[in-house]
């Protein structure tokens, strides 16, 4: 099993390395921070040629069980690796550079540059805004990666014949694919991936935002991550209505599944007919504005501090879980951060770079309810209709959406309580809530809990939260079983 750790692990951290990479050049060539800069090339280079290096170590295929395992300790120690060029540029704590990088990965967008002494050791941790260039595109560069996953890109760029392709896909939560071959179809991926990118880049600028931030705002809006080089996030932006609408826009199409913009792209426009989960999407966009402009008619409280269209603003931010700020959530009603709550946790599509539980889970769990429903008040022998869609829901197929939506509520649930019992007095509940809701359904959005200031075990349940969102929980318990199994045999 140790080859096949170092073998494998070794193409995930050359892959990882591309954001260091790609940050350091950026520095070099469009800023006077060379010697950051050189810190990131120089590290980016070291992780590729070491990564490269140790992937030339033959191993035999994976198991399902070991393709998890595998898939867990890459996502835990990627962004170890990578938080190291935080630790020696700024001179953080590693726990701080860790989280940022967890952050970043998870395509949470979390941030802990707050401008705070840290409660590790009390060292100055920087605003956002007070960053060196060369970090702000780091961070947007590791967010991008992190969207489509560390391991899809690792097969569409280094994955060579003989390796386990599929089984580590299947392990980082990607079940579907646009074309038969995996490597073909994570090559296409990317390809449609860079596409929607510059795409994005092309509406947010035309829009009015500077081109350096209208290429951070659509990768970090594409991968519905939401790091910004903005201190006040996207309220640097406020007055520029149609850098709003484009932020978001960019958003819902990084909420939107990969096989429906390969439709679209493509011209198969019929197909977004039978998309169960398109149709979804846009239904629930509708309700949402309407709800949330009803919620803020109604909430006095919202109203003192938030306007309309920022209330409207970071709920549509909070559905899509790109987690775009844009108001004070800290001092918002209870009531609207348990809107948000709701909204988040539905979530995009499945085969997106969204978080949340996703709506195709939400659809079958409600189709199942439907059937069930169907099957009592039908007479006796009566079948219900099972088609949704392309999906045929069957046993399977519900066994695998009910395991996913209770694994995500029993993580809530055990991470709510854990911070409430370790600082009942530190927090109010509804922002304790919020805040790990943020974390594990992949959102971003803050009520102020989150900062290098915070206590380390909240950073720790945030960090954890985030890593169990990304992977959707569930590859959490196989990897654990998968630790017992190797422990008993050996």
């Amino acid at each position: 099993m140790l080859r096949k750790i170092v073998s494998y692990a070794g193409l995930a951290v050359g892959t990882s390395s591309f954001s260091l990479i790609g940050a350091g050049l950026y520095g070099v060539s469009f800023t006077m921070e060379h010697e950051v800069a050189l810190v990131f090339l120089s590290l980016g280079v070291a992780y590729l040629l070491v990564g490269l290096a140790l992937s030339r170590v033959e191993a035999r295929g994976l198991s399902v069980g070991e393709g998890v395992l595998l898939t867990i300790l890459v996502w835990l120690t990627v962004p170890a690796l990578t938080s190291v060029a935080l630790v020696v540029t700024l001179d953080i704590p590693f726990i701080d550079a860790y989280f940022e990088s967890v952050g970043g990965w998870t395509t949470t967008g979390l941030t802990i540059m707050s401008g705070e002494p840290s409660s590790w050791d009390g060292s100055y941790v920087p605003s956002v805004g007070e960053l060196p260039e060369t970090v702000k595109m780091w961070r947007s560069i590791m967010q991008w990666l992190g969207g489509l996953g560390i391991i899809v890109f690792t097969i569409a760029l280094l994955a060579r014949p003989g390796i386990s392709a599929a089984v580590l896909y299947v392990a980082e939560g990607r079940y579907e694919r646009l074309e038969a071959s995996l490597k073909r179809s994570a090559y296409r991926l990317g390809i449609l991936y860079t596409v929607l990118t510059l795409i994005g880049v092309a509406l947010i600028y035309a829009a009015g935002a500077t081109l350096v931030d209208s290429i951070h705002f659509s990768m970090t809006a594409i991968s519905t991550a939401g790091f910004t080089p903005y201190t006040e996030s996207i309220a640097r932006y406020l007055d520029y209505d149609w850098v709003l609408v484009t932020t978001l826009l960019v958003s819902f199409m990084g909420a939107m599944s990969f096989s429906d913009h390969d439709s679209i792209l493509t011209l198969r426009l019929s197909r977004l007919r039978h998309s169960v989960e398109f149709k979804a999407q846009l239904l629930i966009l509708v309700l949402a504005v309407a709800a949330t402009w009803l919620l803020y008619e109604r909430d006095a409280l919202l109203r003192e501090v938030y306007t309309l269209r920022q209330a409207l603003y970071d709920a549509i931010s909070a559905y899509t879980t790109v987690g775009f700020q844009s108001g004070p959530l800290g001092e918002a009603s209870g009531d609207y951060k348990i809107w948000l709550i709701v909204l988040s946790a539905i979530g995009g599509s499945a085969f997106s770079t969204a978080g949340g539980i996703k709506v195709l889970r939400i659809a079958v769990a409600l189709k199942v309810l439907v059937m069930e429903a169907e099957t009592i008040v039908k007479p006796q022998g009566y079948a219900p209709r099972r088609r949704m869609g392309r999906y045929y829901v069957d046993e399977r197929l519900v066994r695998r959406v009910m395991a996913g939506i209770a694994a995500f509520v029993f993580a809530y649930i055990i991470l709510v309580v854990t911070a409430i019992l370790l600082y009942p007095n530190m927090y109010k509940a509804d922002d304790i809530l919020f805040e790990m809701a943020s974390a594990l359904f992949n959102i971003g959005l803050s009520t102020g809990i989150t900062a290098a200031s915070a206590p380390t075990g909240i950073k720790i349940l945030l960090s954890a939260g985030m890593l169990l969102g990304r992977l959707e929980v569930i590859p959490f318990i196989v990897a654990a079983r998968q630790v017992i199994y190797m422990a008993r045999r050996s």
